[in-house]
């Protein structure tokens, strides 16, 4: 799968209006993150994990990367909104040069954790700082979930956008 990019493709059009309001928070989320992520010149996981079995739930292996996969679902399947202080010292400086905390907030409660809860379906183990997991929502709709992680342990790049096919 190509590297994932600001003009990625993006969720069908439903005749559902609920759903294409829904859809359409998602990718307005998906995107503004990956725009922050390409203005600071970083690239995103070379692939994004495929999975045959959409029902099944994969284990995540212990890597840093993985670690805040974990972390962001959980953000992700709380019943509570995300909040500042949640994801505050959690991202690289250049990341919110780019995205505040406020609108990363924002853009998760309102585009992406409607459609929860979420489950992990496959995990493509890039490397210990680079990892992306492919999860399902509620309706059976799959995302990628990619992050790359700095040394110190802050994450420098994180992507959420419909999974291919």
């Amino acid at each position: 799968m190509p590297a994932p990019t600001p003009s990625s493709p993006t969720l069908a059009v439903s005749s559902n209006p609920r759903a294409q309001r829904r859809r359409s928070a998602v990718t307005v989320a998906a995107l503004a993150v990956a725009a922050g992520l390409m203005v600071t010149g970083c690239t995103s996981p070379a692939s994004a994990p495929e999975t045959s079995d959409p029902g099944g739930v994969v284990a995540i292996p212990e890597t840093a990367a993985a670690g805040q996969i974990e972390w962001a679902l959980g953000l992700l399947n709380a019943d509570a909104d995300v909040t500042v202080d949640q994801l505050e010292g959690r991202f690289t400086k250049e990341f919110l040069a780019q995205v505040s905390v406020e609108d990363l907030a924002a853009q998760l409660n309102e585009g992406v954790r409607p459609l929860k809860p979420f489950k992990t379906t496959d995990y493509a183990n890039v490397s210990d700082v680079v990892g992306a997991a492919r999860i399902t929502a509620a309706n059976a709709e799959s995302f990628s979930l990619e992050v790359r992680v700095e040394p110190d342990g802050t994450i420098s790049e994180m992507l959420i956008r419909p999974a291919a096919k």
